[in-house]
């Protein structure tokens, strides 16, 4: 059976945007030290020119125009009104440089070797087809230019005493998840889904994320306030999904208590033509 390469797992209409765009704004908040950090390795020049795929309300494509002052950052984004958001907060900081695009990640409207880096943030684990756009942001990249992904994976998340209910709340997010065709198992497949799309010098590493670093409420917002609004009523009823959540918030009392998780950064370059 295909799948249409249009679904996402991701899709703010069918959310609580009064809930989600905080949550995004703290994500971003939480990862924006560990992002910049990992761009500020790839050495881009000041008058780059960056694609943001899958760049939602454009906090972190901001960020990335201050950056490359003299460059061009492009938002790259399915969703017309988070396109928006990000216009607006540009508009706000004074970014010029920094324009949208409303385009699926698998295909996008820019001609071949345009940019001279590709970011792909918390995208490929919502997506049915990750090769397809892994090999497109490598289309769109010139020879020689870089790409970085980051994501997660719900193998490495720890709750220390675990709560009773929450291994069936994973698992029932991981059912919904993929029932529209996305993957919470991402992370792990970040190298090989490089080396597959024909990148070369493939590096992935993990970052650490953990409730000593934000607190256990940060991290329980960050971590379960996206699975919590997708699980299938039928398969976990929210009363049990709130229950979870607030032994997990009752345990941030509790000295002994430890949760993380894993951020997965790979970065690989575009072969250099011969």
């Amino acid at each position: 059976m295909s799948i249409d390469p249009t679904s996402r797992s991701y899709d703010m209409g069918s959310l609580d945007a009064v809930s989600e765009l905080p949550r995004l704004q703290q994500q971003a908040k939480v990862a924006l030290e560990l992002e910049l950090a990992a761009l500020r390795e790839r050495n881009l020049a000041s008058d780059a020119v960056i694609a943001d795929v899958g760049c939602g309300p454009g906090f972190m494509s901001c960020q990335i125009a201050h950056l490359v002052p003299d460059g061009r950052v492009i938002g790259i984004d399915a969703d017309p009104d988070l396109l928006a958001q990000a216009r607006n907060s540009a508009a706000e900081q004074g970014l010029t440089h920094l324009e949208t695009l409303n385009n699926w990640a698998h295909e996008i409207d820019l001609p071949d070797d345009t940019v001279d880096f590709s970011y792909g943030r918390f995208l490929l684990q919502h997506v049915p087809n990750p090769l397809e756009i892994v090999t497109e942001m490598g289309r769109i990249t010139r020879s020689g230019g870089q790409i970085m992904l980051l994501d997660t994976d719900d193998g490495a998340l720890i709750v220390h005493p675990e709560p009773e209910g929450l291994d069936r709340l994973l698992k029932a997010s991981q059912r919904s998840q993929n029932a529209m065709g996305g993957d919470r198992h991402i992370g792990r497949k970040l190298r090989q889904l490089c080396v597959e799309a024909g990148l070369v010098d493939v590096e992935l590493r993990v970052v650490p994320f953990t409730s000593d670093m934000v607190g256990m409420h940060v991290f329980v917002d960050i971590a379960l306030g996206y699975k919590r609004q997708i699980i299938d009523p039928a398969d976990m009823k929210p009363e049990e999904v709130q229950t979870v959540i607030d032994q997990l918030l009752l345990q941030a009392r509790d000295p002994r208590t430890f949760a993380h998780t894993m951020a997965y950064v790979a970065t690989a370059k575009i072969p250099s033509e011969s």
